[in-house]
């Protein structure tokens, strides 16, 4: 590859690689891509009002027995689910062919942890399913659906981390300094938005494109990319292991630098990237929002 198509092709992997951490982040770290809660409780069926005769009569004893049941909804159950007191935001997902090998990355009142099928998430709470844009719960004996958090936020919701704090925190390895704070050193000053987080990262490729690929760990292949068996920690935070291959990014097979070039910006827009990795003859999808 050229210099030029290296270029093209990091800008892209760095985004999709260090964002996919949140699939499969260690607990101790304290960042998560932020939003609210989406809880939604099973429909209700409403009654249905009778279309009232030319002469109406008069019910009011008989249906003060009730001889068939009350057909009012008690305002109980909804109350209850509104009154729910959990704070939990989906952070990332993997799904596995083995269901009960899935992991779901959660918040729980700030708390982050993975989960698996079958896990108690909080009280009252257990993670029933793991599905590529969302988790099933059992809430008190109910099933709810916990789907990844959307762009709006309302003002009470308390503050997140930046996009570029987060990929910053994304490479921060256990045993030393990040990649990120071995740029140059006229690139110490922390950006301030996602763009200047990847800005910085270009200077990095465009200075020495070889030696971000050999410190990331990516080896292309006619396949896709493979993980090389010395890769860095970040890549194995996302989930994936050496001798893995990224073989599609929302659907489209990677491993063509002019194809993934496009296909940037494609998924950068789309605000959620789902990648096909190859391992042992099986296929695990990894699945987690971009915002």
């Amino acid at each position: 590859m050229t210099n030029r198509e290296d270029f093209r092709f990091f800008r892209w992997l760095i985004l999709i690689l260090a964002t996919g951490s949140v699939a499969a982040g260690a607990a101790p770290l304290t960042w998560h891509l932020g939003g609210h809660h989406e809880i939604e409780p099973p429909p209700v069926a409403l009654p249905v009002q009778a279309t009232q005769d030319a002469e109406p009569i008069d019910l009011a004893d008989t249906l003060a027995l009730a001889p068939f049941g009350s057909t009012q909804v008690a305002p109980a159950a909804e109350e209850t689910a509104e009154a729910i007191p959990l704070d939990l935001v989906l952070l990332g997902v993997i799904v596995r062919d083995d269901p009960a090998r899935s992991l779901a990355l959660i918040s729980v009142s700030g708390e982050e942890a993975n989960y698996r099928t079958g896990d108690t998430v909080a009280e009252d709470v257990t993670l029933l399913s793991v599905a590529q844009s969302h988790v099933m719960l059992d809430v008190k004996g109910e099933s709810r659906k916990l789907a990844f958090a959307g762009e709006e936020f309302d003002e009470d919701t308390p503050k997140v981390l930046t996009g570029a704090e987060r990929l910053a925190a994304l490479m921060v390895t256990a045993d030393g300094p990040s990649i990120s704070e071995q740029v140059d050193a006229a690139q110490k000053s922390r950006p301030t938005s996602t763009r200047g987080f990847i800005d910085m990262w270009r200077e990095r490729i465009r200075a020495n494109p070889a030696e971000v690929l050999d410190t990331i760990g990516l080896v292309p292949t006619d396949n896709g990319y493979r993980i090389a068996d010395e890769h860095d920690t970040g890549v194995s935070r996302a989930g994936l292991q050496a001798g893995d291959v990224v073989t599609t990014v929302n659907g489209q097979a990677v491993g063509n630098v002019e194809q993934d070039r496009a296909l940037y910006d494609s998924v950068a827009a789309s605000g959620i990237a789902r990648i096909e990795v190859e391992r042992n003859g099986k296929t695990i999808v990894m699945s987690f929002p971009l915002q």
